[in-house]
């Protein structure tokens, strides 16, 4: 057997944030935040022989560790905007711990991953760079896969995975998920992909009875078409739909737990140069336009899919966190309805559809300009919560007057980002990153203007 060969990578990154204060209720109740300094260390390695991978991946001091935190009490946050948490064991996070033997056309792998499909709108590693905002979380699972590849560029998968942490299970929290996986996948060295994903999940919840049993059927593509005349077009697109059952919530009319029936899509376009690219992105979520039936419609992207900075990441998620403050104090319940803690997406693309047009400039190797906006509409009325259990099920905006209409907002981003790219010396790269966000709310929001400033030191290798 020849030598091993050794391989690091990583990444010091500390965010300094001044986030927006949208008011969430009807009382006038503010998150009451002011600057917030968040960091992370994410350590990687790896120790490859001729068939044998080891590799391991953890995240440190990650999470809030200076400036203030949410008003709203306790929640569930995973992001951690109620609390200061980067210094304790919530701050480290292993993201890998895995071995890989490959030989010929066979592949097997064992071990905690992070995990991701197509795009990042379902299963989303929280390891690439948005056009705009940040990425804080990423999913991961205890995986044993087996993979084949029968033909040139063509990859037949199946996996069987424990859920660690994913948007809607942290094992942390005594949520159990395991998941069944099939995928097939065309990948060819000119980057075109084309694949299938199938999965059954069956999960329960921290109190073992209740439960959630879904399958999802996933399929994306991503072709890059050129280059001609300097010219790069790209088309990607990822759609999924998920059908099943649960009872982990119930509405007015069926008690004793809810069919799934919910499907979302994502599309990517870019027309890229060598010192621009324009990019026109777009989602939709299905919605729950009726909520008290038997069935839940809802459909959540990932929360570290790229959809703005402002809208959907502060706004709406201050929004579900006041809700779920309302429904947990005492004055308002005496016991918070089934289902609560799924109130808070995170900042997720939920039961909304979005169009994202947005434009980048390199003037400079080392320099990264960028500007674009979001327009976000409901896929079902638009309504907080709690404000519309109290005006009697009928859809209510944060004040807790009836909605009218879809529409939730629109924003307008920018970015200047300094330093080059880590290259193939594996060379530390240090990158500095200037943002902000300026979002127009719809009157079913509240109407007003909300802003997020953003400023983030890197140290990549």
């Amino acid at each position: 057997m020849s030598a091993p060969d050794f391989a690091t990578d990583g990444e010091v990154r500390a965010i300094g944030a001044l986030p927006p204060n949208p008011v969430v209720d009807a009382v006038g109740t503010t998150p009451d935040q002011g600057p917030v300094l968040d960091t992370r260390i994410r350590l990687a390695a790896s120790v490859a022989w001729e068939t044998v991978t080891l590799q391991g991946e953890l995240d440190q001091v990650t999470g809030q560790i200076l400036g203030d935190t949410w008003a709203f009490g306790q929640t569930t946050d995973t992001r951690g905007r109620d609390r200061l948490d980067a210094l304790t064991l919530a701050g480290l996070v292993p993201r890998r711990a895995s071995v890989r033997w490959r030989t010929g056309a066979f592949e097997a792998e064992g071990g905690l991953v992070p995990s991701r499909w197509g795009l990042g709108m379902l299963a989303n590693d929280g390891a690439g760079d948005p056009l705009f905002g940040r990425t804080d979380f990423g999913d991961r699972v205890v995986r044993a896969r087996f993979t084949t590849a029968p033909v040139e560029n063509l990859y037949t998968s199946v996996a069987g995975d424990l859920v660690v942490a994913d948007e809607v299970a942290r094992l942390a929290n005594g949520e159990r998920a395991l998941q069944g996986i099939a995928s097939v996948l065309y990948a060819d060295k000119t980057g075109k992909k084309l694949g299938t994903y199938l999965v059954y999940r069956d999960q329960r919840e921290a109190d073992v009875e209740r439960f959630t049993r879904v399958g999802v059927i996933d399929a994306f593509g991503d072709v890059a078409l050129g280059p001609r005349d300097g010219w790069i077009v790209r088309l990607a697109a990822e759609g999924a739909l998920i059908t099943g059952h649960t009872d982990k919530a119930s509405s007015y009319n069926s008690r004793t737990g809810l069919g799934v029936l919910a499907g979302g899509a994502a599309v990517q376009t870019a027309l890229e140069t060598a010192s621009w690219t324009a990019h026109l992105r777009g989602g939709w979520a299905s919605g729950d336009g009726a909520p008290d039936d038997d069935a839940s419609h809802a459909f959540g992207f990932d929360p570290d899919y790229d959809a703005g900075m402002v809208l959907f990441d502060e706004v709406l998620a201050a929004i579900e966190a006041g809700a779920q403050a309302q429904l947990l104090d005492p004055a308002n319940s005496a016991a918070p309805p089934d289902g609560y803690d799924a109130l808070t997406h995170e900042g997720a693309v939920v039961g909304a559809s979005y169009l994202q047009p947005a434009f980048t400039v390199r003037p400079r190797e080392w320099l990264d300009l960028r500007v674009g906006a979001v327009v976000g509409w409901s896929t079902a009325p638009v309504g907080q919560a709690f404000a519309s259990f109290r005006n009697g099920g009928v859809a209510a905006g944060p004040g807790g007057v009836a909605t009218d209409g879809y529409a939730l907002g629109s924003e307008v981003d920018w970015a200047m980002g300094i330093g080059r790219p880590v290259g193939d010396d594996n060379k530390p790269r240090p990158q500095g990153l200037v943002q902000g966000g300026h979002a127009f709310l719809s009157d079913n929001l509240g109407g007003g203007r909300a802003d997020l400033l953003l400023a983030a030191a890197r140290l990549r290798w």
